[in-house]
């Protein structure tokens, strides 16, 4: 199972769930896998081509598949959406902190040690890790 991911007052669970106080959303595996390289880079800039690349790898699939992806998981942070925002004609940014919630038996890692690897893709990148 993958980490849990927690940003504002939501928490991208291991296996898939976006869950808040009162809410438990079982997220599309194509919205998770989106949600969790946008996680996986905040405050950087993702770009369309990139995601599609990512997400549905050797497809051809039209962009808007990506655009229905943001449009769904926006709806589900309801007043949080300002959290992705878009970089018109370009891709989308994360714009808020993330804490990544280890699972049993794993070591803690603390700031400024190498980067995590994206647990949807394999993809490395700093997450911004607080440990309570």
């Amino acid at each position: 199972m993958m980490a849990s991911l927690v940003f504002g007052q939501w928490t991208l669970q291991g296996d898939g769930r976006l869950t808040t106080q009162g809410r438990d959303v079982q997220l599309p595996p194509k919205e998770c896998h989106v949600l969790r390289l946008l996680l996986a880079t905040p405050g950087m800039l993702v770009t369309k081509d990139w995601l599609l690349e990512q997400v549905w790898p050797d497809i051809d699939i039209a962009e808007e598949s990506l655009t229905r992806c943001i449009y769904s998981l926006r709806k589900q942070l309801q007043s949080d959406r300002g959290l992705i925002a878009t970089v018109y004609g370009r891709g989308y940014r994360f714009n808020g902190r993330v804490r990544m919630v280890e699972l049993p038996g794993q070591a803690a890692r603390t700031a400024g040690t190498p980067p995590r690897f994206c647990p949807a893709c394999g993809w490395g990148a700093e997450v911004d890790v607080d440990l309570a």
